[in-house]
C-alpha cells in the first residue's frame, strides 16, 4: 500500500471514528495492519488501541496499546491510552503506572493528571490523590471533573483524619467539602463527631440532624444527638429528647454506655458494618473499654473481610473479660471464612479448654479435622453425620465435596459443590472444586461422544461463571485457554489469552496469541 493509498484508507478510519462507527475503524485498521504497515505507521495500532476502548474490549485494548507503545516508547498519547485501558479494565495499580509514564513525556496533560489522581483513589492513597489533583487544578481550576475529583479524595483523608484523633483538622476539611456540594449522610455524621469530640455539643447536634435529613428512615441516626447531649453531660437533656422521640435504650435511667450499645446494635441489626465499628470507637473513646464493644466491633470488622483486625478484636473481648468464652465462636468463624485449617483447628482445642459447648464446636472440628491431612475415608462418616446434625451449612457441603473428590467420586464431589454454590454463587473454593471435578469427569468419562460433549459443555460454563467473578485467577484462566485451544476455538482461545496479557507481560503468551490469531484466520 503506498502512501497515498495509506492517507486515504487512514482517511476512511478518522471519518468512521467521528461517527462512532468503531467495528468499521477495527476492520479496517486491522487490515492496514495485515498488509505490514503497523511498523511504518504505528499509529494504526493506537487507533486500534482506542477503537476496541470505545467497544468495551479493554483486554484487546491494552493488548494494542502496548504494541503500540514497544514501537513509541516515547509517546504519551500511548502511554495515557494504555492507562485509560487498564483503569476501565480494573487493573489500577498498572494505570497508575501508565499515567506517571503519560505525564513524564507530556507533563502539561490534564487528562493524565486527573485520570492519575482517580487511579490513586481507587489504589486507596488519597492523600497522593489529593495532591495530583491540586496540581491540576492550579492549571485548570475550573475543570468540574478534576474539582470532584479533588473533593473525593479530600473526603477520604478527612475521615482518616479524624480516624487519627485529629478532630480540628478534620472539621476544617469537612466543613469545606459540604460547603462545596459533598453532602450526605456520611460527611454530616463525621462532621458531628468532630464537633463533638471538640465540645461543640450544640453544633455537632445540629450536624447530626442534617445527616437524618438525608435518612429519615434510618434508626439509628435518631441515637447520635442523644449521645452527643451524654457525652457533654447533658443527661436531662438526653432523657428529654429520648423521651420525646420515643427511644429507649433498655434502662429506665440509661447511661451514656447504654445509649452507645444501643447505637451500636442498630447498625449490627441493619448490617451497617462500617456505622457499627465507627460507633464501637466512640464509645470506647467516652467509656473506655469493653469486652461486649470489643466483640461487636470484630463481629464487623469480619464482615467487612478484615479479618486481621477481627481476630484482635476478638481476643481483645477475651482478654477483658475470660469469663465469656462467645468470642471464642467469633474467632472460630473468622478462620472459617480464611479458610485456615490449621488454625481453627488450634482454635477449637483453645475454645474446648475455655468451657465452650462441645456440641457446638463440633461443627468446627470435623470441618478442620475434613481439610487436613486426614485419610477422607476416616473422616467422611463424621461429616456425613454433622450434616445430618447441623443441617444445610454450605462449610460442610464442601467439606462432603472434598472427601468424596480425594476418595477419586468426583461425580458426587461435583453435586455437593454445586450446593454450596446454590446456597453462595460467590464461594470461590466451591467453583473450583466444581471446576476441578468436572474436569476430571471430562478426562475419565468415556468415549461416549453425546456424554462427552455435555460434559465439555457444563466445564466451560463453569469456567466461565468462576472467570466472571474473579477475572484476575490467572491459572484458572489458562486452564480455560486449553480447554478451547484443544477444541480448536481459536478465536475464543486468542481473546483469552488477551485477558491474561492484559495483566502480564510475557513473550511466550504473546507467540501463543499470534498463533491462535493466525489459526482463527485473524490479524494480530
Amino acid at each position: 500500500m503506498g502512501t497515498s493509498s495509506f492517507q486515504a484508507q487512514f482517511k476512511r478510519v478518522l471519518e468512521a471514528g467521528q461517527k462512532r462507527d468503531y467495528k468499521k475503524a477495527i476492520i479496517l485498521l486491522e487490515d492496514m495492519a495485515a498488509c505490514g504497515l503497523a511498523e511504518e505507521h504505528p499509529e494504526i495500532l493506537l487507533y486500534l488501541a482506542r477503537s476496541w476502548h470505545s467497544e468495551s474490549m479493554f483486554a484487546r485494548a491494552v493488548s494494542c496499546a502496548r504494541s503500540y507503545l514497544a514501537l513509541s516508547p516515547e509517546d504519551g498519547a500511548g502511554w495515557f491510552f494504555l492507562g485509560r485501558s487498564l483503569f476501565s479494565n480494573g487493573d489500577f495499580e498498572r494505570s497508575v503506572h501508565a499515567f506517571r509514564k503519560s505525564l513524564e513525556y507530556n507533563p502539561v496533560s490534564i487528562d493524565a493528571r486527573t485520570m492519575l489522581g482517580f487511579a490513586l483513589l481507587k489504589c486507596r492513597k488519597p492523600s497522593l490523590a489529593r495532591s495530583i489533583f491540586e496540581q491540576a487544578l492550579n492549571d485548570d481550576p475550573d475543570n468540574e471533573k478534576l474539582n470532584q475529583g479533588y473533593r473525593n479524595a479530600l473526603f477520604v483523608e478527612a475521615v482518616r483524619t479524624y480516624r487519627r484523633g485529629d478532630a480540628e483538622t478534620a472539621r476544617q476539611m469537612l466543613t469545606f467539602l459540604i460547603n462545596n456540594d459533598i453532602d450526605g449522610v456520611v460527611p454530616r455524621l463525621y462532621l458531628g463527631h468532630a464537633l463533638r469530640d471538640l465540645g461543640y455539643t450544640a453544633e455537632a447536634m445540629g450536624q447530626y440532624e442534617a445527616a437524618m435529613m438525608f435518612a429519615p428512615d434510618d434508626p439509628s441516626l435518631v441515637w447520635y444527638p442523644v449521645s452527643a447531649l451524654v457525652q457533654s453531660g447533658n443527661m436531662e437533656g438526653a432523657l428529654r429528647l429520648m423521651q420525646d422521640r420515643g427511644l429507649s435504650a433498655g434502662a429506665e435511667d440509661p447511661s451514656g454506655p447504654a445509649v452507645l450499645l444501643t447505637i451500636i446494635k442498630n447498625h449490627i441489626d441493619r448490617e451497617e458494618w462500617s456505622g457499627a465499628v465507627e460507633a464501637s470507637r466512640s464509645f470506647i473513646k467516652a467509656h473506655g473499654d469493653s469486652a461486649q464493644v470489643q466483640s461487636l466491633m470484630a463481629e464487623a470488622f469480619r464482615n467487612l473481610g478484615n479479618t486481621h483486625l477481627a481476630l484482635a478484636h476478638f481476643r481483645r473481648a477475651l482478654s477483658l473479660d475470660r469469663s465469656n468464652p462467645s468470642p471464642h465462636y467469633g474467632i472460630l468463624m473468622v478462620h472459617i471464612g480464611m479458610r485456615d485449617w490449621v488454625s481453627l483447628a488450634a482454635a477449637v482445642a483453645e475454645a474446648a479448654k475455655a468451657g465452650c459447648d462441645p456440641d457446638a464446636l463440633s461443627l468446627y472440628r470435623v470441618l478442620a479435622r475434613s481439610h487436613l491431612d486426614i485419610p477422607p475415608e476416616d473422616i467422611l462418616s463424621e461429616i456425613q453425620q454433622e450434616i445430618h446434625t447441623a443441617g444445610a451449612i454450605p462449610e460442610l457441603f464442601l467439606a462432603l465435596a472434598l472427601t468424596y473428590y480425594r476418595l477419586g467420586l468426583p461425580d458426587l464431589a461435583s453435586g455437593w459443590y454445586h450446593k454450596a454454590l446454590e446456597i453462595d454463587p460467590d464461594d470461590e473454593e466451591a467453583s473450583i472444586g466444581f471446576i476441578a471435578c468436572c474436569e476430571a469427569l471430562l478426562t475419565d468419562g468415556g468415549s461416549d461422544r453425546a456424554s462427552t460433549s455435555s460434559r465439555a459443555k457444563t466445564l466451560e460454563n463453569a469456567y466461565q461463571a468462576y472467570l466472571e467473578r474473579w477475572s484476575d485467577n490467572t491459572a484458572i484462566r489458562r486452564d480455560y485457554i486449553r480447554f478451547l485451544a484443544d477444541r480448536e476455538r481459536w478465536g475464543e482461545a486468542a481473546d483469552a489469552t488477551e485477558q491474561l496479557l492484559s495483566g502480564e507481560r510475557s513473550a511466550a503468551l504473546e507467540r501463543q496469541l499470534a498463533l491462535f490469531r493466525r489459526k482463527a484466520g485473524q490479524y494480530r
